[in-house]
């Protein structure tokens, strides 16, 4: 097992760019209730400026692996060849530079929330999910079969985003507020009709994404439960089962529950609450899946 240092960085990294493509995503779909924008805005600046650290410290840690230990961190010469040589330093050193950009956009629209510069931060958000594709283990394939796996990476990663990005935007909505409760909530009911449609679609890429990822890094059905990192991959498939279970119940149940108790005028806050709870264990789960993925970006994969 590696050290927890760098999967310590890679988790805070991934998991600032759910954040931040949460927050920005849902600031240029529409936020709804100027305490949702404020909250937004806070998010955004918060994992933008996580995302640039835990970006920088994901660098750090890969030089100082390749040059065996930390003291190396001051070989002016290993950081040249790492950041101009190797195709993981040149991709990551834009990846600094698109979050440096990100934090300047975030400190703007958290300032003043215009839509064209929500929509900047998203664009440059997605471009950090999708370009930590070029960077890990579907790099290891070369010309056809290394540009499908590359783009089937990018998907799921893409794909994660909208899925647990979502999830801090719709707890904001359907979070108390004094300035007026029910309008949150009109919104909050809509928007989780119209979230869980795209999140079908999310869960669909995540599951063809992941099948064409695990064909080309565990390769056969032995190596899955034979190997560290086909045991860790079995486990996060159970927490994804998990969330999987948690999201339907919440479209099934729970969202027609809270529609159906705002047009007949009935008490909605045992419902909200319910819908609260479900979203913060979806997230949790999330997060758990995102050290997994942490994990297994810093292990040898099965089929190696």
């Amino acid at each position: 097992m590696t050290e927890a240092g760098p999967i310590a960085a890679r988790f805070l990294h991934y998991a600032a760019l759910v954040l931040v493509f949460g927050a920005f995503a849902y600031a240029s779909y529409g936020a709804g209730s100027a305490s949702v924008t404020r909250r937004l805005g806070r998010l955004g600046l918060a994992s933008s400026a996580m995302l640039l650290l835990a970006a920088a410290a994901v660098l750090i840690a890969t030089v100082a692996g390749l040059g065996g230990g930390f003291a190396s961190l001051s070989d002016a010469t290993l950081w040249s060849a790492v950041v101009t040589e190797t195709d993981f330093g040149r991709v990551w050193s834009v990846r600094l530079v698109m979050a440096a950009l990100l934090i300047a956009v975030a400190v703007v629209t958290w300032r003043r929330p215009v839509r064209a510069l929500r929509r900047t931060g998203l664009l440059l958000a997605g471009g950090l999910v999708v370009t930590v594709a070029l960077t890990g283990h579907a790099t290891a394939q070369e010309g056809v079969a290394g540009l499908f796996h590359r783009t089937a990476d990018a998907a799921h990663l893409l794909a994660a985003a909208v899925w647990l990005g979502a999830l801090p935007p719709l707890l904001f909505l359907l979070a108390q507020d004094a300035s007026g409760v029910r309008g949150d909530l009109e919104t909050a009911s809509a928007r989780l009709v119209a979230f869980h449609s795209i999140g079908l679609a999310a869960v669909a890429v995540l599951v063809v994404s992941g099948a064409v990822n695990s064909w080309f890094l565990v390769e056969s059905l032995d190596r899955l439960f034979t190997t560290t990192y086909g045991g860790i991959l079995l486990a996060k498939l159970a927490v994804f089962a998990t969330m999987i279970g948690l999201a339907a119940s919440n479209r099934l149940r729970l969202v027609p529950a809270l529609a159906s108790s705002l047009t007949s005028g009935c008490d909605s806050e045992r419902v909200r609450s319910r819908l609260r709870l479900h979203i913060r264990a979806e997230l949790a789960l999330g997060l758990l899946v995102l050290l997994a993925v942490a994990i297994l970006g810093t292990i040898v994969p099965a089929a190696e």
